[in-house]
């Protein structure tokens, strides 16, 4: 194996690397999928992996992590691997919510536990400044190499993109009726979400990682899009949705990037009318639905199942010591 940062990758080893991205995808139902684009945006995302390494990132990751100065800049930036057969790969270092530190892995080819292990093994000799908790991999659902990377002792599936083009929009006519979807306004929203948002996480402190109160500034950028909404039944706060707009797998996507419903509505039913007066409302602006959840959010998960949407990638986490 040979490894090089990843600003001197050429365009031919990114394209042929953003293609195995693309695999990692259950694409089967997706119409009007321009694979051109849909590759150009995963070379895009690849490439974001070089964004802030500079000096001043460079010079506070050493302090934090007291690296020594014989480990040179190189070695600081995500790395693309060539194997010996001439298979590429990216590894970079990054942390989880939970701030644990990970080896995330991108290739060519779907992964197999021996391939993985030589990967690991040589790349951890680069990233000698860290020690990594996790391999974070991202193999195509329901596929051979997902379902053996999953059958490894303490291996999670942890972000799963639920997505439909189609999504379901039909809300009972009553319930409609007594549901009213107003723009999200900071001075008069924001106290209901807050109060009832941190009692939640309170009472579930398990969650507060999994699934975070979104900040102000997050929650203004969508208001000036027109993407953020506050729910009221019957003139009482029943929740908040929002979302941002994003150009995954080339399509104009809508994603949604929180939905909450207060305390005294919860485990009512109301998730769903809610999510389908939301998509009503936008079905015109957008052609594809994302959203990415914590598999280990059943609630909201199967509720976005029950949406329409459909399991269309998942981040897995493997425990480094398998591999080590």
């Amino acid at each position: 194996m040979r490894h090089y940062p990843l600003y001197k990758i050429d365009e031919k080893c990114l394209r042929r690397l953003g293609q195995g991205v693309l695999k990692t995808y259950n694409l089967n139902k997706i119409i009007g999928l321009d694979t051109e684009k849909a590759i150009a945006k995963e070379c895009e995302d690849l490439l974001a992996l070089n964004e802030d390494c500079n000096a001043e990132h460079f010079a506070e990751l050493r302090q934090r992590r007291a690296i020594s100065d014989s480990v040179p800049d190189d070695d600081l930036y995500a790395q693309v691997v060539e194997a010996d057969d001439g298979s590429l790969f990216i590894v970079s270092v990054c942390r989880n919510d939970d701030d644990e530190t990970m080896f995330e892995v991108f290739s060519e080819h779907p992964l197999s536990e021996p391939l993985l292990a030589q990967l690991v093994r040589y790349i951890s000799k680069v990233f000698c400044w860290c020690t990594p908790r996790y391999i974070c991999v991202w193999p195509a659902p329901g596929s051979i190499p997902a379902k053996q990377l999953l059958s490894l002792a303490g291996s999670r599936a942890v972000d799963s993109l639920l997505a439909a083009q189609d999504p379901k929009l039909t809300v009972d006519e009553l319930l409609c009726a007594d549901i009213a979807l107003q723009p999200f306004e900071l001075d008069k929203d924001w106290p209901w979400y807050e109060r009832d948002y941190t009692q939640f996480l309170m009472q579930h402190p398990e969650m507060a990682t999994i699934v975070p109160i979104s900040e102000k500034d997050d929650i203004s950028e969508a208001i000036a899009a027109g993407l953020c909404s506050a729910a009221f039944y019957r003139g009482k706060p029943l929740g908040m949705i929002m979302a941002e707009s994003s150009d995954e797998l080339g399509f104009n996507v809508l994603l949604i990037s929180d939905i909450f419903i207060t305390g005294q509505f919860r485990g009512q039913g109301f998730a769903s009318p809610m999510q389908r007066l939301y998509y009503q409302q936008h079905m015109q602006g957008f052609e594809f639905f994302f959203g990415y959840i914590h598999a280990d959010n059943k609630p909201s998960y199967n509720n976005a199942l029950k949406q329409g949407r459909e399991l269309l990638r998942q981040e897995v986490y493997l425990p480094a010591h398998l591999f080590l």
